[in-house]
């Protein structure tokens, strides 16, 4: 196993991102899969796997209808979302272990709904 997918794999929790929305261990091993596969270089380097994962939305986005300032609009909130998640992420690895009698299989929260139906707002318990 590469460096680059060794890095991502220690999200070891299911979190509910937003409405209908889950992000796994093993949806994101996947998709790294599939890019590492696409593109060697992916599976060492994991800032080629996040340029493949932007590309792809930007791509997808882009066929979104509606004028261009809607579609920007779009965007602003799929980037405030990543950062949330980011952060979330970030501060779930630099806090220190809880102490528990048994970890638990999955992450504890709440997925609130924005006026943006693209956006979701996960906030832990």
């Amino acid at each position: 196993m590469s460096a680059a997918y060794n890095q991502a794999s220690s999200l070891s929790q299911e979190t509910v991102m937003a409405e209908g929305i889950q992000l796994s261990r093993e949806l994101i091993d996947k998709l790294i899969g599939v890019i590492g596969q696409h593109d060697a270089d992916a599976r060492e380097d994991m800032l080629v796997n996040l340029q493949y994962l932007c590309a792809v939305a930007g791509y997808l986005a882009a066929d979104y209808p509606g004028p261009a300032s809607e579609r920007d609009e779009l965007l602003e909130h799929l980037h405030a979302f990543m950062k949330h998640v980011c952060d979330d992420r970030a501060n779930q690895e630099a806090a220190p272990p809880a102490h528990t009698a048994a970890p638990s299989a999955s992450a504890q929260g709440q997925s609130m709904a924005t006026d943006d139906p693209a956006v979701g707002i996960w906030k832990p318990e």
